[in-house]
């Protein structure tokens, strides 16, 4: 009777092992599908950027310190091409550029250039801008693509200190 119940006590040992192993496998199935499945969703909230960029928005983004500083800075930043100064040549290059909602520069192209070394120019002086307050619409920053005329005038030609 004694081994009998040896026997006994040692096959529910085993079904005991057997079924926590078991139990710990489904769980671990289940919670590797369930981070499986989550995982995409994390990394979409962690960068979720809006993919959308606006032309028209309700506060639109600015250059530090706005219009006047924008000014400033074009004229200190500007060289002028040597070949624009030996030919005289005054006029405006475009420049379009998305403002994120960091307030970076990015996307920055030529749309309209002139040649003698302005376009160039300008997109060199349009790269080495900071970063801008970014854009609004409906209380959240957004992306805005904007376009910046770049005037190359009678100032430039100038000596500077003059």
């Amino acid at each position: 009777m004694l081994t009998f119940s040896f026997a006994k006590d040692l096959y529910a040992g085993i079904r005991l092992r057997l079924l926590i192993t078991c139990f710990g496998l489904i769980a671990g199935l289940l919670l590797a599908s369930v981070l499986a499945v989550a995982q995409p969703r994390i990394h979409n909230l962690r960068y979720d950027l809006p993919e959308e960029v606006l032309t028209v928005v309700e506060k639109a983004p600015e250059f530090p310190g706005g219009m006047k500083a924008l000014g400033a800075y074009l004229k200190q930043t500007i060289q002028y091409p040597a070949e624009a100064r030996k030919a005289g040549f005054i006029g405006r290059v475009f420049v379009g550029f998305i403002v994120e909602v960091d307030g970076r520069l990015t996307d920055i192209q030529l749309l309209k250039g002139v040649g003698f070394g302005c376009d160039e120019e300008a997109l060199r002086v349009v790269r080495a801008m900071p970063a801008w307050k970014p854009g609004s619409q409906s209380g959240r920053f957004v992306r805005v693509r904007c376009n910046l005329p770049v005037h190359f005038g009678r100032d430039y030609l100038r000596p500077k200190g003059d």
